[in-house]
């Protein structure tokens, strides 16, 4: 038999779609019309055919070397397509999965009604393997199940026999925000589309480059999309091909029958504004998370607490039983907008103060948890209150302490407590159902050195968590140095990236001005507009704070169309007055464990006055009253060698060098 002729049985063969009598009637035909070579091979390959073919589990060592064993007995290479189980797909069977769906979701029936349906239309309307199986899209508000709802779906899948893997692989399309993250967008796409997992879930898709959602769209109208250029695949890397003739050569990218799950909490107007009126139209399910009832989170909350009971039975052996009283607790501390996410928190804290119970008295058998304004748990006739205080108000209380013992400031301490009111009622607001006017968060601070701004910042941040506002409350402080890149192509991946570790806090650009060097500062101008998105794709967890030099900071506005009116808040930091700086002196001697003497303050104070009112923005401000303090505790060291008597921690006037 010709070699062409045996290179096509085999593929004919090895293609089929993988039902078990179908393969195996149509080997038969071909061993029936072969020549006795290929008679041979088959009889002696029967057997293994047989049962990889029967087999739900496939076992990647055992396929390949299969694979392997045939190549060398007919002398070709064969092309493996990725196995397809066949499981019984019944309606009956899609019943069943919608029943245990709804069992696990709570108070999203019509989601789970759905979800079934979508993952049952391809085996009703048939699919092409080499092609995306279906595309979904699910609609919803935080906290509704959105993310547990796929995941269950994968899991039941796999377990009634429908797919070989309950993995769903999340593609985060925030982490490609720039066209130059081309290579690590479509590396992390193909390991998705030829891994084992039969979903992958999309989300954050409104924060990427467009380039990237064009792929999406490509792959979901077409089942496949096409290359820009040609890739390898080698030490677990997409690379470029060098070489023209190079083997497994990549120029296009299959959906080999996965299926497509689009996460999103916009409305489905939006999706259009992302991918397009084709894209919406062609996706045939579209699935919507609602709000929990009622009733609904009464079942939830009644689920969270018997999942506490069993946690604590299992993990330390502890009979735990929970009052009706803890219930109503719950209910009242629930955010709608929240969902769920809103209690973990709560019983999270609950479980570690009963864990500390446990530990502290190892012969404990049963306790009961009640609520009478503290969460409390009685066990051999004892009752203690939980330790489940509201970390924010504790940080919040410690902010305020901070903010009264600043220094002057006051107009700033002022705007940022407004700040933080109007959020509070605009949360509120949220809650009754009210329609929100959100307000710019993003500030300038402008003014000389040295007049708080980086300390204002830091506040800031924790106010802002505090007071629910953002996640995290860190601050990362940059420069110019830290955003621009050295050649092209690289300003815009490092500016997300420090963007992406501000999220969740605040992002503080130090002489932001040094940003915009003119029309010709193309790295600028690129990390500017970077920016800029990044605060629209971020708006509801990230401010962003820019500082520097009155004058270039408003010449600094002119860079971007955008930048003026995403930064409506202008705060001007004035220069310290005389008697400001003498009381800052003040407050960093007492930092460093230090006082002044009541003498030093009409000197201190008339010199800073002189100082300020040349009106040098390089006179320092606080940094200058930091640098005298500094200077008198090391004169003060040769003093105290000098009169071994004297007080240790007191500065005196003559510590102080005000000649200069």
């Amino acid at each position: 038999m010709k070699k062409e002729e045996r290179e096509k049985l085999v593929e004919e063969v090895l293609n089929k779609k993988r039902d078990y009598n179908t393969v195996y009637n149509e080997s038969m035909r071909v061993i029936d019309a072969t020549e006795k070579e290929l008679n041979r091979m088959m009889e002696e390959n029967k057997k293994g055919i047989d049962n990889l073919l029967k087999r739900t589990d496939l076992d990647e060592g055992y396929l390949a070397s299969l694979k392997q064993k045939m190549e060398s007995d007919l002398d070709v290479k064969l092309e493996v397509p990725e196995t397809v189980v066949v499981g019984k797909a019944s309606k009956e069977v899609f019943d069943e999965i919608e029943k245990e769906l709804k069992d696990i979701i709570i108070g999203q029936d019509e989601a789970c009604e759905k979800m079934a349906m979508a993952f049952r239309r391809p085996y009703v309307t048939g699919s092409d393997p080499k092609k995306i199986r279906n595309s979904i899209v699910v609609y919803g508000s935080n906290g509704t199940g959105r993310h547990q709802l796929v995941s269950s779906m994968a899991s039941l899948l796999k377990k009634h026999g429908l797919t070989v893997s309950n993995e769903v692989y999340v593609l985060d399309m925030k982490r490609y925000q720039s066209s130059t993250q081309e290579i690590l967008f479509l590396q992390d796409l193909y390991v998705a589309l030829v891994g084992k997992n039969p979903v992958i879930l999309i989300e954050n898709f409104k924060e990427a480059s467009p380039i990237f959602n064009r792929m999406l769209t490509e792959l979901v109208l077409e089942g496949r999309c096409l290359l820009n250029q040609r890739y390898t695949f080698a030490n677990n890397q997409l690379q470029e091909a060098t070489a023209k003739l190079s083997k497994d050569v990549i120029d296009h990218l299959d959906g080999n029958d996965k299926t497509l799950v689009f996460i999103t909490e916009d409305k489905p107007s939006k999706l259009m504004d992302v991918f397009g009126k084709s894209f919406v139209d062609h996706i045939e399910d579209k699935i919507t998370t609602e709000k929990f009832t009622e009733e609904a989170l009464d079942k939830i909350i009644d689920q969270i607490l018997k999942d506490l009971e069993t946690k604590s039975e299992t993990q330390f052996e502890l009979d735990l039983v929970i009052d009706d009283s803890l219930k109503t607790y719950l209910k009242e501390n629930y955010e709608p907008n929240d969902g769920i996410d809103s209690l973990t928190p709560i019983t999270n804290k609950i479980y570690n103060c009963l864990v500390n119970i446990t530990l502290q008295n190892s012969d404990i058998n049963s306790i009961r948890l009640t609520y009478d304004e503290t969460i409390k748990a009685s066990f051999d006739e004892k009752t203690v209150d939980l330790d489940i205080a509201n970390d924010e108000s504790a940080e919040r209380k410690e902010i305020q302490a901070e903010l009264d013992e600043i220094v002057g400031l006051q107009s700033v301490k002022d705007y940022l407590l407004s700040l933080e009111n109007n959020m509070k009622i605009m949360q509120i607001r949220k809650q009754k159902g009210l329609k929100v006017s959100e307000v710019s968060k993003h500030m300038i601070f402008t003014g000389n050195p040295g007049t708080g701004k980086t300390t204002i910042a830091r506040i800031v941040s924790r106010l802002m968590k505090a007071a629910g506002i953002l996640k995290q409350g860190q601050l990362v402080e940059v420069t110019r140095a830290d955003l621009v890149g050295k050649y092209v192509g690289h300003t815009a991946p490092l500016t997300m990236n420090v963007i992406n570790s501000a999220l969740g806090g605040v992002l503080f650009i130090d002489e932001a001005y040094s940003l915009y060097r003119g029309k010709d500062d193309s790295f600028g101008l690129e990390a500017i507009d970077t920016i800029v998105k990044g605060m629209e794709d971020h708006r509801d967890d990230l401010i962003v704070i820019l500082a520097g030099y009155t004058k270039e900071m408003a010449e600094f506005l002119t860079a971007n169309s955008g930048l003026k009116s995403r930064f409506a808040n202008i705060i001007q930091f004035d220069d310290y007055t005389g008697e400001e700086m003498m009381l800052i002196a003040k407050s960093i001697a007492k930092s460093k464990g230090y006082f002044l003497n009541e003498n030093c303050d009409k000197p201190l104070q008339e010199y800073f006055t002189i100082i300020q009112a040349k009106g040098d923005p390089n006179s320092g401000n606080g940094r200058l009253a930091r640098n005298k303090v500094e200077e008198a505790i090391l004169k003060q060291s040769k003093r105290l060698l000098d009169n071994p008597d004297d007080e240790i921690s007191e500065l005196k006037i003559e510590d102080f060098n005000l000649s200069d």
